[in-house]
């Protein structure tokens, strides 16, 4: 494998486990998946919990977004939009299928 591709498949790797907010109940996995919006751009709020008395969020753009989090909704939590999740999830899906057709192409072609 070229190193390009180790660092590619490295990178999308941990961009999927470490900015994916989900849980490992996999009744909230599928509710995650099932509130996927690909073609809404989600928007941030002003201010966590409110605007006058919280921490204020930076402002979305087409990539990310801003989501209120912690035990009091008290802290701006960075997402990734939909649209780019899914698409980083239809890259790792088509990486780990080249994989496995050249690992087969490699055991029966010798």
């Amino acid at each position: 494998m070229g190193r390009f591709t180790l660092v590619f498949l490295a990178a999308t790797a941990f961009l999927l486990v470490s900015l994916s907010p989900v849980s490992a109940d996999s009744d909230d996995l599928l509710e995650y998946i099932k509130s996927f919006e690909p073609l809404h751009i989600r928007k941030s709020p002003s201010g966590c919990p409110l605007i006058v008395i919280g921490q204020q969020c930076p402002e979305e753009n087409v990539f990310w977004y801003f989501k209120c989090c912690g035990n009091i909704a008290d802290q701006c939590c960075f997402r990734l939009q939909d649209w780019v999740t899914v698409l980083l999830m239809i890259f790792a899906v088509l990486t780990v299928l080249s994989i496995i057709v050249n690992c087969v192409r490699c055991m029966c072609c010798q």
